[in-house]
């Protein structure tokens, strides 16, 4: 087998293979006495129509068989012996045959890029500590306090700011219902049983204070001047009229911190609660701390290693990290009408994102070579067992699903790519940020 290596841009190669004829020929016969062992022609029994008959019927099918067993496994054999690293599929191309002739076809395929690694033990990091301070810690007290509120509804008064109001609105912009101008988000032009947080910020902007002083029972005109680059692009630019009927005023109140509230949070008394949530903060700072310092070990190493990307892999990874971010937007809530307007700005992010992901991988990857960092089972099964606690699942169950959906090789390149980074952060210069 013959191969021609040709350099067809950043990290891409252009291999010409030439399969002999004698190979291709052995390869199609044994291909073709497996037809015959199945084949059923008139006249004969399965397996013992002459080989001629099957040839002559089927020789469509054979030749395709042949294709796709020697294409694939000659590709392998050239990746392996020429020892290329290549990354995703490759792309066949003009794939020439004809019978008693060698099997010729080119193949473009994609290389992980070939770099200088950069010197990686003693990188400089900083470490920013952040005291904790006394309104830290009231700050999350009270955020459990928060978590526990009642809602007591008001009577004798007004709504004021800080109140929640229970509205029940429909709206109307030139005379047409805005649940029909945006039929996507029908919740901006009507709505039953509405809590609002009458806030200036709130809801819709100067919605809230045109409620201000509004009783139970009162019914109110809001008008509403959208501005002309609202995400809502059928509402942008107009004038609307939202009519609302106050149906309750509620006022949120916070338990008192006392013994009581300490017992429910898991504490023995306020002083214990304060100490137990001042620990848990220095947890999610040290947390914090660790990966601050991890990441600048990823960007010094990204300045110092600069090179060229496989373009499929950058296209790949580009599209995660806008699936990524369109998930993440979602789920806090931005219309896809938002999200189409900002659309160029997220693709710009994700492919400068997933340029560094993959050149952080890559240097990483050849960091964990030189340094022999391997994973062991026992390491592999804690981080399942990791996996299955914050899924509520259990370690079989996880497990069988990555074996089913076939990643494993992911979880395994995750604690790998832990290690090194630990190796790192054991191996930097860990100074104190002022």
């Amino acid at each position: 087998m013959s191969v021609i290596i040709e350099i067809a841009g950043p990290c891409r190669k252009k291999l010409r293979i030439e399969v002999s004829a004698e190979r291709v020929a052995g390869t199609r016969a044994e291909i073709l006495r497996e037809f015959r062992q199945v084949a059923e022609l008139p006249g004969f029994r399965p397996g013992k129509a002459p080989e001629p008959m099957v040839e002559k019927r089927y020789a469509k099918e054979i030749d395709e068989e042949v294709r796709k067993k020697l294409i694939p496994d000659s590709y392998r054999e050239v990746i392996g012996e020429h020892k290329l690293r290549a990354v995703g599929m490759p792309q066949i191309e003009k794939v020439e045959w004809q019978p008693g002739q060698p099997m010729i076809y080119t193949a473009l395929v994609d290389v992980a890029p070939e770099f200088t690694l950069p010197e990686y033990k003693g990188i400089a990091v900083k470490r920013k500590e952040t005291p904790i301070s006394d309104k830290d810690v009231t700050k999350m007290v009270d955020a459990l306090r928060e978590q526990q509120a009642d809602f007591v509804e008001v009577q004798g008064r007004g709504v004021k700011t800080g109140d929640f109001a229970v509205i029940n609105y429909t709206g109307v912009a030139d005379g047409k219902p805005i649940a029909e101008l945006v039929p996507d988000n029908k919740g901006l032009g009507e709505h039953q049983g509405f809590w609002v947080l009458i806030e200036s910020d709130s809801f819709l902007p100067g919605f809230c204070d045109q409620l201000l002083g509004a009783t139970t029972g009162e019914k109110r005109q809001v008008l509403i001047n959208f501005a002309a680059d609202f995400p809502q692009k059928q509402l942008a630019g107009r004038k609307a009229t939202y009519f609302v009927d106050v149906t309750a005023i509620k006022e949120k109140k916070l338990p008192e911190l006392n013994e009581e509230f300490a017992k429910k949070a898991g504490s023995e008394s306020v002083d214990k609660l304060k100490e137990q949530v001042r620990k848990g903060i220095a947890h999610e700072r040290e947390v914090e701390l660790q990966t601050d310092l991890r990441n600048q070990l990823v960007e010094h190493l990204l300045k110092q290693a600069q090179f060229d990307l496989p373009d499929s892999l950058i296209a790949a990874e580009t599209r995660s990290v806008v699936y990524d971010v369109v998930r993440e937007n979602t789920m806090r809530g931005v219309s896809r009408a938002e999200l189409d307007q900002r659309k160029n700005d997220i693709f710009g992010f994700a492919a400068q994102s997933a340029k560094d992901r993959l050149r952080a991988s890559f240097i990483l990857d050849a960091v964990a070579d030189k340094e022999n960092i391997t994973v062991e089972e026992d390491e592999l099964e804690e981080r399942i067992a990791q996996i299955a606690q914050r899924n509520r699942s259990t370690p079989e169950r996880i497990k069988a699903q990555l074996v089913e959906h076939e990643e494993m090789g992911q979880i395994e390149d995750q604690v790998r790519v832990a290690k090194t980074l630990d190796f790192l952060m054991a191996n930097a210069k860990v100074e104190s940020a002022e």
